[in-house]
Order: structure tokens, then C-alpha cells, then sequence
């Protein structure tokens, strides 16, 4: 029984089609389909009911599936602590989140930590997607949680505060929004969402204009003067044409997470520090310190 071929049928289990498992491993369905039939013939059984929409696990599929998922733990802890070992400031170093923060917020800092650290290979993925610490699909992340995981360690850096948003350009052909029959919010989120976010807003009776749930072209639509938006207060303070039209609101906290197991690698730990060290400004711009609202 080969490992690799373990590890490819808890990917299908997951995932429930052939497909989906090769697109989260970036393999051909075929060499999964081919690597399962080998791990059946292997078992002299077989462990998936193949149907058109994908395919279910067999009662042998069942039965193997809480072995090989404490194998791979097993595996991967050891790959953690043989990880967390390691005192060199060299090596990968996988970062992970949102594209925002990237985008508005985290940009200097990765940069200066790139320059501080040159033998750390820094890889960034700007995904909004929960990526699995305990499987090292990345060493460190950067998420907004209010309920950070148990088996993670972590720092809380701050809370994300949002505010509108508009050009001057916008507000003098639309007047003030409080009375304002023309003007527009840059719509987000489902109908029924929309709905409760602009009711709970400062501007309750502004319609909204079309949908943007990427706050980058949130951003592009407020500046191209589609209407004003609704968006973090880091990504509007960045925005020179941007004037803050409310105060800040609370939102959610922003945290700072890696795997205990990691804690001695000294280019995690190396990491950590230089976020943490940063931590003020970080806090600043999340609660929009650094911009007041227009008089």
C-alpha cells in the first residue's frame, strides 16, 4: 500500500468527485482515478460507487477512511515538530490572506520583511478561502475571526472597522446625502443582505447600484463615481480621492495565526515578531485612526 495513493483517495473523499480532488491538488483526474484503482486493487475491493454527479464511498471506503485520515495526521504532526525544529532564517515560508489586506494593508510589511530576511522565500496567497494550518497548506495566516481555533496560537492585531466612502466629485453633483435623491450606494452582498446593511446604515434611504462583493472594485466603482461605498477603513484611507463620510464602526477582529508545532521555526517565529513589532500601525489603520469624517 502506497501513502501517496492514501492521501489521493482521502483528497476524492473530501471532495466527492475526481475533479474536484485533482483541481485542489493540481493533478490530472486521471492520475487520481488511476492511483485509486491501484489502492483498490491493492485492497481487492472496491472503495468508491462511481455515479454521473461523482461518486460515494463503498462500506470499505468507510471503513478505510478513519484509518487513513489518523495516518495522515500522524504524518503530518511528525512533519510539524521535525518543521518547528528548524533554527534557520531560511527557507519558504508560506503566508496566507485575504487579498485586501494585501492590496490596502500588509503590501510595506511584506515588502520590509522580504528585505530584512532575504534567504526567506516569502509566498503569499491572497485567498479568502480557510486553509488548513494542521495540514501546512501555510505556515501563517491573517484572518478575520472573532473565535480564532483552539490548536492555533495566535495574535489578535487589531479591529476591523468600516466606514463610507466617496469622491468630493460625487458629493457636489449629488449634495448632501442626508436629503440627496440621486445619490447611490456601491451595492454588495445577496438582495436580502443588501437590504439589512443599508437599512442599518447612515444613509438608510440611498438606493443601491449594482453588485461588488470584491472590495477592490468596490473601490474602483466608488472612485469612478458609481456611488459611495460601504468599505474597510484601511482600504478607504488609502484612497487619496476618497473623503471619509461616517464614523468607523466595529466589525470584526483581525488576527495573526500559525500552528503551535511551528512556534520554534525561526522563520515563523522571525515572522510573528516583525508583525507583532508592527502591531500599532497595523491597529491604527485597521480602526481608521488616521482619517477623520468630512465636517
Amino acid at each position: 500500500m502506497n501513502w501517496d495513493d492514501l492521501r489521493l483517495f482521502l483528497a476524492a473523499a473530501d471532495a466527492g468527485s475526481m475533479r474536484a480532488a485533482a483541481k485542489v491538488l493540481r493533478v490530472s483526474h486521471t492520475t487520481i482515478s488511476r492511483r485509486i484503482e491501484s489502492l483498490e486493487s491493492d485492497f481487492d475491493t472496491r472503495l468508491f460507487e462511481r455515479r454521473s454527479d461523482g461518486f460515494e464511498l463503498t462500506p470499505a471506503g468507510v471503513a478505510l477512511l478513519p484509518v487513513a485520515q489518523s495516518m495522515e495526521d500522524n504524518l503530518l504532526g511528525v512533519e510539524r515538530q521535525v518543521r518547528g525544529a528548524d533554527k534557520e532564517l531560511a527557507g519558504t515560508l508560506m503566508v496566507t490572506l485575504p487579498d485586501m489586506f494585501g492590496m490596502y494593508l500588509m503590501g510595506p510589511i511584506l515588502l520590509e520583511f522580504m528585505e530584512a530576511y532575504p534567504s526567506i522565500d516569502l509566498e503569499v496567497n491572497e485567498s479568502w478561502s480557510i486553509f488548513d494550518l494542521s495540514k501546512r497548506e501555510a505556515d501563517v495566516a491573517i484572518r478575520f475571526t472573532n473565535n480564532p481555533p483552539e490548536h492555533l496560537i495566535g495574535r489578535q492585531l487589531g479591529v476591523f472597522h468600516e466606514a463610507a466612502y466617496g469622491t468630493e466629485a460625487y458629493l457636489e453633483e449629488h449634495g448632501p446625502l442626508e436629503t440627496s435623491q440621486t445619490a447611490r450606494w456601491v451595492g454588495f452582498g445577496e438582495a436580502a443582505h443588501r437590504e439589512r446593511w443599508v437599512a442599518s446604515s447612515a444613509f438608510p434611504h440611498l438606493p443601491t447600484i449594482g453588485r461588488f462583493d470584491h472590495v477592490p472594485m468596490q473601490v474602483e466603482a466608488v472612485k469612478a463615481g458609481f456611488g459611495i461605498g460601504l468599505m474597510p477603513c484601511f482600504a478607504g484611507d488609502a484612497v487619496p480621492e476618497f473623503v471619509r463620510l461616517t464614523d468607523p464602526s466595529p466589525r470584526m477582529d483581525v488576527w495573526l495565526l500559525s500552528h503551535r508545532d511551528l512556534r520554534a521555526t525561526a522563520r515563523v517565529s522571525a515572522f510573528r515578531q516583525f508583525v507583532i513589532e508592527r502591531r500599532g500601525y497595523l491597529k491604527t489603520r485597521l480602526e481608521g485612526a488616521l482619517k477623520p469624517p468630512i465636517q
